[in-house]
């Protein structure tokens, strides 16, 4: 709740680092976020204030999901300020957090009010998403809203077991009404509910015009709004007239006569880089590019106002290609810079690169010209990669430019160009960097006059380094290009450490500027920038080194540097994909690991990483009864003992056996019959009596009693938000090539016709599991082995002579 004070901002914890980012303020309401990484129980307090005066107080407690993913309090640390009456225009006010030991200025501040006559452009800016749902009967996040569709979560504070329903209001026009039922790993992960509240629909297309729309959310039981008001949106779609497109570029460049006498102008940006640019230039050079003797091509070299500038003969010094331009002006953005260069180049192609601590791989122009040869209007991009990893945690722990150099030592650059690839990461760190969706290249080859009727570089970006500049270019390139997008395989350009505007700073600061910049690009664009997806690229080029298929084949790290001895922490989905994981379970189902697998000498049939998810699901669920389907003596002697350490010894343990038994654990009973036998599902109904919590582990072999049905009569036993363990699937999967055990169609079947469960992937985060696809929770009304269907009791036990109960 905001209390509105005159005194200053109370103490909120004693002393702890505060980590958080004012996000912007956008129509009187700011937003952010801020916690204390080292109490994260404490909740932080953020006051605004105007010179001395607090302005306003709230507490940092608002969920998003994006700082929840990001591991931020859980995702329970943001903030929302509206500040009526807003102040003058051009006041400035400071955000800052209270501790004992004074204030905390989060990045970001201060903010600028903008003044009203100035504020049209502000008014038509999107509202910056995600933003919290809350009202006294519920509680979610409107993750997103647009370009094409709309996602985010909802689900009742209360009893209530219906799914929220919204309505997506414009007065009173009703755009569509929809349920927050989908399920949701990450929701359920953080216990929101039981996962099945999300939603991720695509807007009508009748919102895809372009215009902005005051949009509201409102909810159908009660017609209450879980928004504290209207949220602006711009919906862009594929349909918008071309006309709409049009307009949003900037004027076409007018070119003198003297244009086309070459074949390709190369333009490169420096700015107080010399190390750096002697590496780039020496990689634009004819005697490190390959196959281009007989290639007319010009470098460009700009000069963006270096201290001390670069020396013409120095430039020149690197063939009679080089020359070097100084602009007849100044600025921060490097747009301006870069476009009268252009209009000095005489090539037929331009090649622009932004930044000019990029260099390249040795085949790149000989893949762009060969590219033109196929169709002159070929836009061909460069994928971009790192010297030596992540370049932004790597600042943070000591890197250096020096220990870059010892890097570029070891290979002997620049006698073979494409050993880069031994000691670089591409951006992102994706295990599959050339296929991937395309941002931006800082290597863009395109038409000289595809590049004029663009007016160039858009000087509208005007941030210091030029915002999404660089972005928007190869977006709209990619639009207006007559020929393909041409994406090059086994080239790239290499970022060497400098003093970047968003590579070489830290998470905070990069953080500050690309969400700067992000707003900038919705204003001048009037949407969000998205990537252009891989479906809408065309491949050419070949790996040169093995190095480049991905991240785990390079052997030269800056671990080997002492650069530190912290441990960064990784992004899982960058750093391994699922065909590495299915890769790893393959070779570890094939070898057999999992029978070397033991707890108190007895074998349990699972990898340890399922022994780990196992015992996180009885920790969570402390079931009140626990029935083992075909599962191994260890197995159900380790669930045993992992109930009386967590101090459920009234928990019973069925364990169900097509052999004889062998001699159970303490508190386990026994039950030898085929576990699909109608006799021995009867006892199992009786056993299980009322107990309210039910745990079911089912072996996958042998595959005759693995069935639809089968799972179907214990899944019913299963109560809501417990687990239906399906153990062994692995040996189903169809990369072992076993056509007989069809383990993970038999699962998705019952998954498909049971929709009360869903396959929870999260419960296979240790990668090497021997029940892929196995962990089956329920999320659907509430169910007790009491409501299942009686009918199944009426059976005379006397009739059935093949099982017999022993405890």
């Amino acid at each position: 709740m905001i209390r509105w004070r005159r005194d200053r901002i109370r103490s909120a914890t004693d002393g702890e680092a505060v980590e958080g980012v004012v996000d912007g303020l956008v129509d009187g309401n700011l937003r952010g976020w801020a916690w204390f990484p080292g109490s994260p129980d404490a909740v932080a307090r953020v006051a605004i204030q105007d010179g001395n005066e607090v302005l306003a107080e709230v507490e940092a407690s608002e969920f998003r999901s994006d700082l929840a993913a990001a591991g931020k309090r859980g995702g329970h640390c943001a903030f929302l300020i509206p500040l009526p009456p807003m102040p003058d225009g051009g006041a400035s006010l400071t955000v800052v957090v209270g501790t004992r030991g004074g204030k905390h200025e989060l990045p970001g501040s201060p903010v600028t009010v903008v003044p009203r006559q100035g504020s049209i452009q502000t008014n038509d800016m999107p509202d910056v998403l995600p933003v919290p749902l809350g009202t006294d009967r519920l509680r979610g996040s409107l993750d997103a809203c647009g370009p094409s569709r709309i996602r985010g979560w909802a689900h009742w504070l209360d009893a209530t077991t219906h799914p929220v329903t919204l309505r997506l209001l414009e007065g009173e026009r009703e755009w569509m009404r929809f349920e927050a039922s989908q399920w949701r790993v990450d929701l359920a992960g953080l216990r929101d509910g039981d996962g099945s509240c999300g939603f991720d629909l695509p807007l009508p297309e009748a919102l895809g015009d372009g215009q902005l729309h005051m949009l509201e959310l409102r909810v159908l039981d009660d017609d209450s709004s879980p928004l504290p008001g209207p949220i602006r949106v711009r919906v862009a779609t594929a349909n918008m007239p071309a006309s709409a497109k049009a307009r949003r570029n900037p004027n076409p460049l007018k070119r003198g006569a003297g244009g086309g006498a070459i074949t390709l102008s190369v333009i490169v940006n420096f700015y107080n880089m010399p190390r750096e640019a002697a590496r780039t230039l020496t990689s634009l050079s004819r005697r490190y590019q390959t196959d281009i003797d007989d290639l007319d091509y010009e470098v460009l070299c700009i000069d963006n106002g270096s201290q001390p500038p670069l020396d013409p003969e120095w430039i020149s010094s690197f063939g009679p290609e080089f020359r070097l331009i100084r602009p007849s002006r100044l600025h921060p953005s490097p747009c301006g810079a870069i476009n009268e260069a252009a209009l000095q180049a005489r090539g037929r192609y331009l090649a622009v690169m932004i930044d000019g601590a990029h260099l390249l791989t040795p085949g790149v122009f000989r893949e762009a010209r060969q590219a033109w040869r196929e169709h002159v209007g070929a836009v061909v991009a460069v994928r971009h990669w790192f010297i030596g990893g992540d370049q932004r945690w790597l600042a943070m722990s000591g890197y250096s430019r020096e220990q870059e150099d010892r890097l570029f030592d070891r290979i002997r650059w620049p006698s073979n160009g494409y050993e880069l690839f031994r000691i670089g990461a591409p951006i992102g760190e994706n295990p599959e960097p050339w296929f991937d969706n395309l941002a931006e290249s800082n290597c863009l080859m395109l038409p000289t006059a595809l590049y004029d009727n663009l007016g160039g570089i858009d000087e509208a970006f005007d941030e210091g380094g030029g915002g999404f500049a660089n972005l928007d270019l190869c977006r709209r390139a990619s639009e207006m290009a007559e020929g393909p997008l041409v994406s090059l395989i086994g080239e790239a350009s290499f970022h060497q450490y400098h003093g970047g505007t968003t590579t070489n700073v830290d998470d905070d600061a990069k953080d500050v500027r690309v969400r700067s910049y992000a707003r900038a690009y919705r204003t001048l664009r009037g949407e969000e920038f998205n990537c252009i997806h891989r479906s809408q690229l065309q491949f050419r080029g070949h790996v040169p080194s093995e190095c480049a298929i991905g991240v785990r084949q390079r052997v030269l790290l800056p671990m080997r540097l002492e650069v530190t001895e912290k441990v960064r922490r990784a992004q899982l989905a960058v750093h391994f994909d699922d065909g590495a994981q299915a890769y790893l379970q393959s070779v570890y189902g094939e070898a057999g690991l999992h029978h070397e697998v033991s707890w108190l000498g007895q074998p349990v049939g699972v990898a340890p990483a399922d022994m780990s998810s196992l015992q996180e699901i009885i920790h969570e669920v402390r079931p009140d009864a626990v029935i083992a389907v075909g599962a191994k003596s260890g197995l159900v002697r380790f669930v045993a003992n992992v109930l009386q350490a967590a101090g459920a010894e009234g928990t019973r343990v069925l364990c169900i056996q097509s052999s004889h038994p062998s001699t159970p654990s303490v508190g386990v009973t026994s039950l030898q019959g085929a576990p699909n036998d109608p006799g021995v599902l009867a006892t199992v109904r009786n056993w299980t009596g009322l107990a309210e919590s039910v745990l079911v582990l089912f072996a996958a072999e042998p595959a005759g009693h693995f069935t639809r049905e089968a799972l179907q009569a214990y899944g019913a036993l299963v109560s809501h938000r417990s687990y239906l363990v399906c153990l062994g699937t692995l040996f189903g999967q169809p990369w072992l090539g076993y056509s007989r055990r069809q383990h993970l169609r038999t699962v998705q079947d019952f998954v498909d016709g049971e929709r009360a469960f869903v396959i929870d992937s999260s419960r296979e985060r240790q990668w090497l599991s021997t029940c892929p696809s196995g962990y089956l929770r329920k999320v659907g009304a509430a169910i007790t082995a009491s409501s299942c269907d009686p009918a199944l009791d009426d059976i005379n036990l006397g009739a059935f002579a093949s099982w017999e109960i022993s405890a």
